[in-house]
Formats: structure tokens, C-alpha cells, sequence
């Protein structure tokens, strides 16, 4: 019989694993935050607090990143995938617990979770179908706006090199490593997708990305790590800090590439119209609005099979 309380987890690649037990009150928060979207290029990601004592690395290590003055986050170096977030040197953050990005975990449609946080961050055309409580910052009896974490890089986006028209859109991640841009020829055709895949790859609850082509997408500053995570697809994340920027099909014929919506610097100018993976989604999981849903993945509902991991 399993135990309900334990769970192992790690990345998409296999590369490094862990295991330990849910704390006690068995907190699982949505956290809709700049920092954590641009920490792993998801739309949003659902921290799961497990038991610092009961916690370890089973397999592998994970490269860590510094996101704050208050905390660090680890990653896998060869996929990408967000794993875990703990408090350094914070006298307000929970005892004895180390969060565990839900999308790393083995069973993650076993979590209830139990509230949102900084729900003032999200995208105007997020919103979630439940009844969680919604704070619009951190948890108020955590700390205050004052006393928020700072981070390790400045809030602030870099200064656009375009012109700064709707044309263009504005991108990198969290440790400004790597920034982009693109040109919007049109309103770029936007998914989210809940495949067990995008979670593993990411860490993220909820995948999302808009569709450019090759030519679209610039570079500005540095080149992102490469990860194959299927026969049929590509990915595209920082080594610094993990955040996910890029995915294509390698086959495609006209050079497709989709940026992450969590890696931009406005998602908010970006509206997802269709869901892929549904039959694939978290039992809580459901968007308001009006969306197309796709039970399996844009190939699919054309001509090929989705995706299925190299590992």
C-alpha cells in the first residue's frame, strides 16, 4: 500500500530525483508570481510543502540558483525542470519544510491544493474554477508587502530594443541571462497545456506558449541550453536559473517555434484560445472562459501522435 503521505519526484530527464513526506498541515499553494514564472517559463507553478527532515536527493544534483535574498531554487541542468524552492536565512519562512514544485512530482493529481498567492501578479485572463482563498501578495501572516523577498536580479524587464510598438514582443528569464524578442505579425495563435510532459520539463502546474516562427525570434543577450525531450520536440531553457523560453517540433516544415508565456514580460498580452491535453489534466485543475479543448495535442487533433519522452 502506498503512503499517501510520502512522495518521490524529480525532473523529465531522469537526471535527479527525491523523495520525502508531505509537513503537516500539508500546504499546497498557486503561486502566480513574476519571479516564479520567470523561474521556469510556466504559467504558473504550485508549491508543495514537504518535511525538510524527510526530504533528500535520491538521485543526481541539481544546479541551484539564488532567485532572492531570501531564497534558492534547484533545477535539473540537463532538462531544465524547476524542483524544488526553500528559504535561506529567512526568519519569517515556515520551519522544517522544503517546497516542492508540484510539477516534478510522481503523483501530482494526489495534492489538494490549499490557497492562491499573489494572485495581483497573474495575467488578466487566468483564472482558475475553484474556491481557494486568493490573496493578492504573500500570505499576510508570513510577511508583509515591506518585507517581501528581494530579488537577486532587478524586477525590472530590460529596456525593450525594439520600438516598443504592439508588433513586438519582450521576453528572457528570471536571471537575465537571456532575453528576446519577436515580431508579432499578426495575434500569435496561444495554447496551454496540461501533458504530464510540460509538467516534468518545467516544474510548472500549467504550461503555456504562443506560436512565431523562427525568423520571428531574436536572441538579445546569451543562448539558452537545449534539451530534446521527445523524438518529435525541442526545448529551450536557461542554464542559470531554469526558466524554460522555447519549444518546437523539430519536423516542423514551417520552422515553428513557440515561446513560453511565463518567460515574457507581458503576459497579459497574450490570450491562450485553446487547451491541449486536457484528458491529461489535473482533476482540480479548470480555466474559466471561453477555450477550445483539445483532449490530446495540436498533432493529434491533425495528423501525427503527440509527444512521447526520450526518456
Amino acid at each position: 500500500m502506498t503512503d499517501s503521505a510520502h512522495h518521490e519526484g524529480g525532473c523529465l530527464c531522469g537526471a535527479v530525483r527525491y523523495h520525502g513526506q508531505l509537513a503537516p498541515d500539508q500546504t499546497a499553494t498557486h503561486c502566480f508570481c513574476r519571479m516564479c514564472r520567470k523561474a521556469n517559463g510556466g504559467v504558473f507553478v504550485t508549491w508543495v510543502a514537504l518535511s525538510s527532515a524527510s526530504f533528500s536527493f535520491s538521485h543526481g544534483d541539481p544546479h541551484r540558483f539564488r532567485s532572492s535574498d531570501l531564497a534558492e531554487r534547484s533545477f535539473c541542468g540537463t532538462c531544465g525542470g524547476a524542483l524544488t524552492f526553500h528559504s535561506i536565512g529567512d526568519p519569517k519562512g515556515p520551519p522544517g519544510v522544503i517546497w516542492a514544485a508540484l510539477g516534478s512530482l510522481d503523483r501530482p493529481e494526489e495534492i489538494v491544493p490549499t490557497h492562491h498567492i499573489f494572485a495581483a501578479d497573474k495575467p488578466a485572463w487566468l483564472e482558475l474554477d475553484d474556491n481557494l482563498p486568493r490573496y493578492p501578495s504573500q500570505l499576510p501572516w508570513i510577511r508583509t508587502q515591506d518585507e517581501l523577498a528581494r530579488p537577486t536580479v532587478s524586477n525590472d524587464d530590460p529596456v525593450p530594443v525594439s520600438s516598443g510598438k504592439d508588433d513586438t514582443l519582450e521576453g528572457g528569464c528570471l536571471c537575465g541571462a537571456i532575453h528576446y524578442h519577436a515580431i508579432r505579425k499578426s495575434s500569435p495563435p496561444a495554447t496551454t497545456c496540461h501533458c504530464s510532459i510540460c509538467r516534468k520539463t518545467t516544474g510548472a502546474t500549467l504550461f503555456g506558449s504562443a506560436d512565431f516562427t523562427v525568423a520571428d525570434v531574436t536572441f538579445t543577450g546569451g543562448q539558452p541550453r537545449r534539451y530534446r525531450s521527445s523524438g518529435k520536440a525541442e526545448r529551450a531553457f536557461c542554464g542559470t536559473c531554469g526558466c524554460h523560453l522555447t519549444f518546437r517540433f523539430v519536423d516542423d516544415p514551417g520552422d515553428g517555434l513557440s515561446l513560453t508565456i511565463g518567460s515574457m514580460d507581458r503576459p497579459e498580452a497574450i490570450r491562450p484560445t485553446v487547451q491541449l491535453f486536457v484528458a491529461d489534466g489535473l482533476p482540480w485543475l479548470r480555466l474559466k472562459g471561453d477555450m477550445t479543448d483539445w483532449p490530446q495535442g495540436r498533432q493529434a487533433n491533425t495528423a501525427a501522435q503527440g509527444e512521447s519522452p526520450t526518456s
